[in-house]
């Protein structure tokens, strides 16, 4: 009975600890997206993380863009910024990231990617930056009634 117990608390210590946060605004389309301004967040220090963005839109037929900090391109109908944390356990790995995108000046969606307690015990914490990225442009991009 004690093993069985301590399986049962290892299982739930090594999964549950991603949440996802999405909010969209009525009338956001995304399958209209075709084209992503990014405006890059130099205060992000994971390494290839503006790739892994611009990788992660081409999976949806979008191309995004990375555009210098404090950049405001007059000719994109769609502009995205976020910010993103890592946090260290053996090696670094990205615990935190929040995608906004705009329209017209206002947030048309958001996603926020966390890993609660930093991620804890669980393993899938150490997945890929782009793992966790590809997640986040999945739900960004998400449509209403999907969800």
């Amino acid at each position: 009975m004690k093993t069985l117990f301590s399986l049962g608390l290892a299982a739930l210590a090594l999964t549950g600890c991603t949440s996802i946060k999405v909010n969209h605004n009525d009338g956001f389309q995304p399958q209209s997206v075709k084209q992503i301004c990014v405006i890059n967040n130099p205060k992000v220090t994971i390494q290839g993380f503006d790739q892994s963005i611009v990788r992660s839109f081409a999976r949806y037929n979008i191309n995004a863009r990375i555009y210098p900090e404090n950049s405001k391109p007059v000719l994109c109908e769609t502009t995205m910024t976020y910010t993103a944390l890592r946090t260290w356990d053996v090696v670094t790995y990205m615990s935190y990231a929040k995608f906004m995108l705009m329209k017209d000046g206002r947030t048309v969606s958001e996603a926020e990617f966390r890993l609660r307690g930093k991620g804890g015990l669980a393993l899938n914490k150490w997945r890929s930056t782009d793992t966790k990225i590809d997640e986040l442009v999945d739900q960004l991009l998400a449509s209403n009634k999907a969800q």
